[in-house]
């Protein structure tokens, strides 16, 4: 593979995890059961890593999936909003 394939797929990795850490951040910060998620997230990330899916996995890439749920896990939970409100703004 080529330098510059190779480079551009890496790009397209890196743009593609910092998009979905966007999305599934805003999705946990507005969960209406923010504390249930987080406990759901803790205890799946754990059969994930260490259940059958989780085998061909090397003990570097177990850690990176936990710092990268620990990250997120790191969200406050949002304010409620109104999302009517906007609308009478207008």
């Amino acid at each position: 593979m080529e330098s510059k394939q190779l480079q551009s797929e890496l790009d397209t990795l890196i743009a593609t995890q910092a998009g979905l850490m966007a999305i599934v951040a805003s999705l946990m910060a507005t969960h209406p059961q923010y504390e249930r998620f987080q406990l759901h997230l803790t205890g799946l990330l754990e059969i994930l890593l260490n259940g059958a899916a989780g085998v061909t996995f090397t003990e570097t890439q177990r850690q990176q999936a936990r710092d990268f749920v620990e990250t997120l896990q790191q969200l406050r939970k949002a304010p409620p909003t109104d999302p009517l409100q906007s609308l009478l703004d207008l």
